[in-house]
């Protein structure tokens, strides 16, 4: 079995392997190298957002970008991911093959690996992590991502299966990403109930503190696999939730990183010289989620209105200040997808699928319906539009601002009628898209029970070829704009922003800054 890109006899994939981290390897490394020494020590902060909820697979439920800002200097994934390549890399496993008809997929792990307690990592820390998340009864949010993934298996101390329900061309994305499924824990920590608030991993840092709403601390790991790389003594995550406080905490020194999609503060940074901007066109998008699970939003012809009520356009040029662009779809540059029956913003239209509601249901006016939004000043605007726009239409939407961690635990419990959302960046969407329509997932968060819908999902996620996929994926989402549950408010662009001390920092990908590799000059 062999997919396009990616050869799997052994001898051939470790020659290619070797090479693409050769290429990639001198690609990074050359700038520094003509430029100037690399220097060892300091102190990195980093301003982020918010909080997080937890670094448990199970009890954390979702990362978030900050929380996957910070997971990253402490635990790591199987594979690696270059950007450039659309290909996996090296990393906890040093090479990987599969049986012919890619049912069967086996890892070599990285022997004499570390993790932070000293504990040593292999096969049964993959196995558990895995099996884990796969076990229904643990109610992971990250399940219904991976579930074409039938079991985890350790063959002995550095060899691993990784067994499929049938052909998966996302297995070897998703055994890269670092979101909340990918960075594999000591199986100890978790055994031992301290991995939500103490994280263990094989990573280049170590925790060290959290102190809740303020900051989280970790420092260089001494026995790190790969520590040549590693440049900083300690990174301090800063918690800072008001954008403004986090640009001029920027300008004035007092931290080293931000990250922000706020486009005010973009704008105005990309024009300050003594700032560095970092940023990547991605795919996945903001949106908002509408709840079909629940009157009065279960009515199909309510849902198109609101649709049709949301102007997108105007939270890009008011909210974005046109950083991100408006989208039809969350496939970014791997596919165009064209218009995918996206409805537009249209108060004309809004109206008639209104009056169809009100005929319809007898009713002389539309319920009330809530919208939750986060407490940040982009949540805020997002809700002022929203509840603009409805009104125009004849709707009437009360707002309700909540904490990043009560949006994310009440979206979760079904607990809301419209709610702001993210659909995460990945090398491969089909299997968020996967997760967010078909019946029974955990990620089916607006209540999508179309069958025709579920079986393209099924069919999509089976397919013997990328080509194929793509298509599927496009077609899902045409089916899922027409029926108006989640309504894009802008695609994958990322930004971050540094001062000229610091050096090694790449774009965001997949919205997350990664400073693992950074290091100060000065």
């Amino acid at each position: 079995m062999r997919t396009p890109g990616l050869p799997f006899s052994n001898v051939t994939r470790r020659a290619g392997l070797l090479a693409g981290v050769a290429i990639t390897a001198a690609v990074m490394l050359a700038p520094f190298a003509q430029a100037q020494e690399v220097k060892k020590g300091g102190t990195l902060t980093v301003a982020v957002e918010t909080d997080v909820r937890g670094f448990d697979t199970v009890k954390g439920g979702v990362l978030g970008q900050t929380g996957e800002i910070v997971l990253r200097s402490m635990q790591e994934p199987l594979l690696g991911f270059n950007k450039e390549t659309n290909q996996p890399e090296p990393l906890l496993a040093t090479e990987w093959s599969s049986n012919e008809d890619g049912t069967v997929w086996t890892f070599k792990l990285r022997e004499g690996v570390k993790y932070h307690d000293g504990s040593e990592f292999d096969a049964e820390d993959v196995a558990a992590h895995y099996n884990r998340i796969l076990d229904p009864e643990m109610k992971s949010a990250s399940r219904s991502f991976i579930a074409s993934i039938d079991k985890v298996v350790a063959v002995d101390k550095y060899t691993v299966e990784f067994h499929l329900k049938h052909v998966w061309m996302a297995l070897l994305p998703y055994l890269a990403t670092t979101s909340m499924s990918g960075p594999i824990p000591a199986k100890e920590a978790v055994e031992a109930d301290t991995q939500n608030r103490h994280p263990i991993g094989t990573g280049p840092f170590r925790f060290v503190e959290w102190a809740s709403g303020d900051r989280i601390v970790v420092e260089r790991n001494p026995d790190y696999w790969n520590a040549d790389e590693i440049n900083l003594d300690k990174i301090v995550f800063r918690i800072l939730p008001d954008t403004q406080t986090r640009y001029a905490s920027l300008q004035s020194g007092e931290v080293d990183v931000i990250w922000t999609d706020r486009g005010p503060t973009i704008v105005e940074a990309e024009k300050n010289d003594n700032l560095v901007t970092l940023t990547t066109e991605g795919a996945g998008a903001a949106v908002n989620l509408l709840n079909g699970r629940k009157e009065p939003l279960s009515n199909p012809l309510l849902r198109k209105a609101l649709a049709h009520a949301w102007n997108q356009d105007a939270l890009v040029k008011i909210s974005w200040q046109n950083t991100r662009p408006a989208v039809t779809h969350p496939l970014g540059q791997a596919k165009d997808c064209g218009e995918a029956n996206y409805r537009h913003f249209d108060i004309a239209k809004a109206k008639e699928f209104v009056a169809e509601y009100l005929k319809e249901t007898g009713k002389s006016e539309v319920p009330p319906i809530v919208m939750i939004h986060t407490t940040t000043p982009r949540g805020r605007e997002l809700g002022e539009i929203y509840q603009q726009t409805a009104k125009a239409a004849g709707i009437n939407l009360t707002l309700e601002p909540v904490d990043q961690s009560t949006l994310v635990a009440r979206t979760f419990k079904g607990d809301f009628d419209i709610t702001g959302w993210r659909i995460a960046d990945g090398a491969d969407m089909g299997p968020q898209l996967y997760a967010y329509v078909t019946e029974g997932s955990s990620y089916n968060l607006t209540g999508f029970n179309n069958p025709e819908l579920d079986a393209l999902a099924k069919k999509m996620r089976v397919a013997p070829t990328m080509e194929e996929r793509l298509d599927m994926q496009c077609e899902m989402v045409g089916m899922m704009n027409d029926d108006g549950s989640i309504l894009y408010r802008g695609g994958g662009r990322y930004y971050a922003f540094t001062t000229k001390r610091v050096k090694g920092v790449p774009p965001p990908y997949r919205g997350a800054v990664d400073v693992t590799r950074a290091w100060i000059d000065g």
